[in-house]
């Protein structure tokens, strides 16, 4: 049914089927049963039995409904006799009981639903929302749901420009111009597939993001130098923000009038395609990344991800461990370490597994080559090439742990156990390298080891540096703590020492001789100085 045509898009009637939501939240559920798949959907309501909502048309989400228990039998039979379109329960392993649950919704004619074992409820209830508002948004009989491509080249010859399609971290999922000339910024972000960082960074902090997401209507970038004139819109369904649709003016001439009404349009028939595309993706990913996880902590299986991933499972394997100092690699700047690593790997011949971890990411590299000397160098190419490139792209330094090549992809957690270690090595010891294997830097990592093992011993005696603890923190005196320690890390060259804290070697001999005045330490006496090194070290963890 056609409502209206408005601006070349045919508006379709706001009436959504259950059929449709499945068609676009895709993997988020898991079909128990559908007797009415063309039944309609007019709300989502949370189950609550001190407040039922229970009407026809309602997709009801059983949050706290154990799927084995008799009530989710009685609240699927409830829900036929209310004309629910369906119930979404959490997911259930147990095929005998899944299958009297299926049962139940066939006889009572009400739909049946599971939510898949990886997204939470917030994720699940969020998409279903989505899909029933991107009902009502205008559709193009020429693209097939899910093809952005040709939604890119339509959106072009409707607004008369370059037209990039774009996710939430601004990444390009599809892009066409009629034209070849492109100005450099539109170059740039089709060739590498995402807005440059520094253009990121420069739109962020003018607020335009903000901007983006705080309005619904067109935003408007004036020309500036080599950089035409761009329009841009956000791309929802219902609250749920999906990506962005830019527009760019090619060669010298202008965007027509039209091209605003033109986007208007083109955002609201995008949404269903963008949360098709987005469901799916998401769905993929956490399987993925779920198999993944599993086979690194252990207890996965490596066939598992070999049929998801397209690894070789009897081929040589290697995992990485990436990270910085601590705090470095935490929320937005974990996200924005996986994506230009899985470029980096990429431009490098290689399609990374990306598992986040406690210190950064962990990097899973297979399919290496079959002699052992090769795949070994593959993998320090790789690490040199992560840590070179990562951290000037996010302005901090990154350290590479590399881990042993495995011969097969199950031996996979072992190589990670060293890769991490590495890690750590680098991130606890004076090593200027940013990337090394276990080897490389093991007299760090055993002194982490030894001294988190010291971490619980309680001295029974007096020393130096408890003295000069005693002494410094209350009168806020930290530099003499760092110049003792600087002393004794630099093999007392007090020249070395002073320049690694970045003080005049006169400032440095000053603080030093107030430093051993106070502690009392013996510089010359080894045993006094390699207890000062554990303390001084303890101290700062």
């Amino acid at each position: 049914m056609v409502e209206s045509v408005e601006n070349g898009w045919e508006r379709a009637a706001p009436e959504q089927t259950l059929d449709g939501v499945l068609t676009l939240v895709g993997p988020l559920v898991e079909v128990g049963a559908v007797p009415r798949p063309g039944v309609a959907v007019e709300r989502l309501a949370v189950f609550d039995p001190l407040d039922p909502q229970a009407r026809p048309g309602t997709l009801l989400v059983a949050v706290g409904v154990d799927p084995g228990a008799t009530a989710a039998v009685a609240l699927v039979r409830a829900a036929g006799r209310d004309g629910v379109a369906a119930v979404v329960l959490r997911e259930e392993p147990d095929g005998a009981r899944r299958a009297a649950l299926s049962a139940a919704a066939i006889e009572a004619g009400t739909a049946l639903l599971f939510r898949t074992s990886w997204a939470d409820w917030g994720r699940v209830i969020g998409t279903l929302q989505a899909g029933l508002a991107a009902a009502g948004g205008p559709g193009h009989a020429n693209v097939p749901l899910g093809d952005l491509d040709r939604l890119a080249r339509v959106i072009a010859l409707q607004v008369g420009g370059a037209v990039t399609i774009e996710d939430m971290d601004s990444r390009v999922l599809a892009h066409y111009s009629s034209s070849p000339e492109l100005d450099p910024i539109r170059l740039e972000t089709v060739t590498t597939g995402e807005v440059p960082a520094s253009r990121q960074k420069a739109m962020k902090e003018a607020g335009f993001f903000t901007a983006i997401w705080t309005s619904r209507d067109v935003l408007r970038r004036r020309a500036h130098g080599d950089v035409p004139e761009r329009l841009v819109v956000g791309v929802r369904a219902g609250d749920k923000p999906l990506g962005t649709i830019w527009v760019a003016a090619t060669g010298q001439a202008p965007l027509p009038s039209t091209a605003e009404d033109a986007l208007r349009a083109a955002a609201r028939t995008a949404a269903p395609h963008l949360l098709h595309h987005d469901s799916r993706t998401t769905g993929r990913d956490e399987q993925l990344l779920a198999a993944a996880r599993a086979l690194l902590d252990g207890h996965g299986s490596a066939a598992a991800l070999a049929e998801r991933s397209g690894l070789s499972a009897a081929g040589r394997c290697a995992v990485l461990s990436l990270g910085a100092a601590p705090g470095g690699t935490d929320g937005p700047a974990r996200t924005r370490l996986e994506s230009r690593t899985h470029r980096n790997c990429a431009e490098a011949g290689h399609v990374p597994i990306v598992v986040p971890s406690e210190r950064g990411i962990l990097v899973l590299l297979g399919n290496l080559a079959e002699n052992q000397a090769r795949a070994e160098h593959q993998v320090a190419v790789v690490g040199s090439l992560l840590a070179r490139r990562l951290s000037d792209e996010l302005g901090t330094r990154i350290r590479v742990g590399l881990g042993a090549v495995e011969a097969r992809l199950e031996d996979a957690p072992a190589s990670a156990r060293t890769a991490e270690l590495a890690l750590g090595g680098l991130l606890f010891g004076n090593s200027t390298a940013d990337c090394a294997r276990l080897d490389e830097v093991a007299d760090a990592v055993a002194l982490g080891r030894l001294l988190a093992a010291l971490q619980t011993v309680r001295l029974p005696v007096d020393t130096p540096v408890a003295r000069l603890v005693a002494h410094a923190e209350p009168k806020g005196e930290r530099v003499l703590l760092d110049t003792l320690r600087a002393y004794l890390d630099h093999s007392r060259e007090q020249g070395r020492a002073a320049d690694a804290l970045g003080v005049a070697r006169s400032t440095f001999t000053h603080r030093l001789q107030k430093a051993l005045k106070i502690s009392g330490l013996d510089p010359d006496d080894p045993d006094a100085r390699l207890l000062a090194q554990l303390q001084l070290r303890l101290r700062d963890g």
